[in-house]
């Protein structure tokens, strides 16, 4: 056998493992029950919601974020290998969540629609919430979307009055700019860009290159300043998708200014990559675990981001140092280990280390996405 040869066959041999990878955490997504140690969870008497034990986030029974995620990652699926499984799935679950009754309104519970607005019954729905978005949500100083998100029921809201989180730009933002482009509304579009741009301007920390989960107006502070890896990657992995989907409408100073952001930040995040290839829940803590979800999002859009042309093909070999440790995290069911629960921000730096971790909807999706960018990449 030459040594072409050899190279091909290890390239076939991979890109079955991560086939077989991807269609095992696929079918585990579409299945997720509760978490097998949710009565341990549960018995964290006096702070399982400040480590993540929001009941409502497990599964992907319910309309929430969480589950928003788990849609995308279905629907990145599909668009990557022409799968069917995201219509298949989508169309029966968006039926019986509306059968139970809609949440409230709130930038968490936009992210399902991220991935069912391509669905022609969902059009409606997806035209009255982003009329919402435009009209309806509170706003902030400056007006920025304000991270509104679900209270203690579902039909209830929590305001986080004058906050702005990272969050926002994969659960509303995305939404808002994809709504702009189909319906050809200019003013979704812009307003897109102009809560993309807020956020950038007080989350983005010019030392570090990293950002911060939040902002709050009021109290004009960073809250505990925490370098989160799940929120940097909804920059890293939303960033390029935004631009992706954005690019024809973006004037060329502002595309700059936004791709040099975001290559400033993988720039740092690589500095900070942990030796298995993951990060850490606290990007400069190293004695915080390392975390499975953030650390895919990071690499996924790191991948994405050189694919497209915004970063340099020197980025890529982090990345993919990245699939290689996210392949051990996945175990012969399917569930992906690894992956921090529901995190609020923190009103200490040290609450994000203390985050449970169990299985989750948007922890099999982010991994769908890592793996499917490696197998287009392969």
């Amino acid at each position: 056998m030459n040594r072409n040869e050899v190279v091909e066959k290890r390239r076939n041999e991979e890109q079955e493992q991560l086939t077989v990878a991807l269609n095992r955490v696929t079918d585990r997504l579409m299945n997720l029950q509760r978490p097998e140690n949710e009565g341990e969870l549960q018995a964290m008497e006096g702070e399982a919601e400040r480590r993540g034990y929001f009941a409502r986030d497990f599964g992907m029974d319910a309309w929430d974020w969480p589950q928003g995620i788990g849609l995308y990652g279905l629907a990145k699926v599909a668009s990557y290998f022409k799968d069917e499984r995201f219509a298949e799935y989508a169309r029966p679950w968006m039926e019986a969540r509306i059968a139970e009754g809609l949440p409230s309104r709130n930038i968490n519970t936009t992210a399902p629609l991220l991935s069912l607005m391509g669905l022609p019954e969902a059009e409606a729905i997806s035209l009255e919430w982003a009329e919402w978005l435009a009209e309806g949500l509170p706003r902030t100083e400056e007006n920025g979307y304000q991270h509104v998100t679900t209270g203690s029921t579902a039909a209830e809201v929590t305001l986080n009055e004058n906050e702005i989180w990272i969050d926002t730009l994969f659960m509303a933002i995305l939404f808002t700019a994809k709504m702009g482009v189909k319906y050809d509304r200019k003013d979704w579009r812009e307003t897109s860009l102009h809560q993309l741009l807020i956020h950038i301007k007080y989350l983005y920390d010019r030392k570090t290159g990293l950002f911060f989960h939040g902002w709050h107006f009021t109290g004009r502070h960073n809250f505990s300043e925490a370098f989160w890896c799940r929120g940097n990657g909804w920059f890293t992995l939303g960033l390029p998708e935004y631009i992706d989907l954005m690019r024809p409408y973006l004037d060329e100073g502002v595309l700059l200014y936004l791709n040099q952001t975001f290559r400033a930040q993988s720039e740092a995040l690589l500095g900070l990559q942990h030796k298995s290839g993951l990060w850490h829940t606290l990007l400069d803590d190293p004695d915080s675990y390392t975390e499975t979800s953030g650390s895919a999002a990071i690499a996924a859009g790191i991948l994405f981001g050189v694919r497209r042309g915004l970063l340099p093909e020197s980025f890529a070999g982090p990345a993919m140092r990245t699939v290689k440790a996210l392949l051990e995290q996945i175990r012969e069911d399917g569930i992906v280990e690894g992956v921090s629960a529901g995190t609020p921000i923190g009103k200490q730096r040290e609450d994000y280390a203390h985050i449970v971790t169990a299985p989750m909807a948007y922890g099999q999706a982010l991994a769908i996405v890592l793996l499917g960018e490696a197998l287009y990449r392969n």
